[in-house]
């Protein structure tokens, strides 16, 4: 109530109403906070490894420059299977600095690679052609947003984990 409006159920009921109306705004704006922060944590943590991936790539692309090309790497399985590899040591390294477990990061690497060898078999088994814009030439890039792809969803069906932070969860 105003200090001039005298204090009738009326107007104590209108003074509560105006309180609850502000507490729900805050509460409003405290959810959208709380929402806007799990998706820059959610972000983060997908560019992070990201990041790592491409570090993985890079030693990866330094290795093969200095040393050559490894034995059977014209081979598609054994080419993209050490892309797989050296991408995967980092982000599971970086993973496990955030405070990820191990199963977290081996459950993040299956999401990365089967997308990826879900395309990568068929262009070697030659059967590429029945699927349109698959094809030698289109693989790496299709393979890379397949690994991000698989990642991401992987990463909204563990909520949780990805957008509120580890918390606990290493073992």
């Amino acid at each position: 109530t105003t200090p001039n409006e005298p204090a009738t159920p009326r107007a104590m009921s209108k003074a509560a109403g105006e309180r609850g109306t502000a507490s729900r705004r805050k509460a409003g704006q405290a959810s959208r906070r709380l929402r806007l922060g799990a998706a820059w944590t959610f972000t983060r943590h997908l560019l992070e490894m990201v990041l790592a991936m491409i570090a993985g790539m890079a030693v990866l692309g330094i290795a093969i420059a200095v040393l050559g090309d490894p034995p059977g790497y014209a081979n598609p399985l054994v080419e993209y299977g050490l892309m797989g590899a050296f991408m995967a040591a980092p982000m599971v390294a970086w993973m496990r600095h955030r405070g990820h477990s191990w199963s977290d990061g081996m459950e993040m690497t299956a999401a990365m690679l089967l997308p990826m060898y879900a395309l990568v078999i068929p262009v070697e088994l030659g059967v590429a052609g029945y699927a349109p814009g698959l094809s030698e030439d289109s693989l790496m890039m299709l393979s890379h947003v397949a690994m991000i792809g698989g990642m991401v969803t992987l990463m909204i069906y563990r909520w949780d984990r990805y957008a509120h932070g580890t918390r606990g969860h290493r073992a």
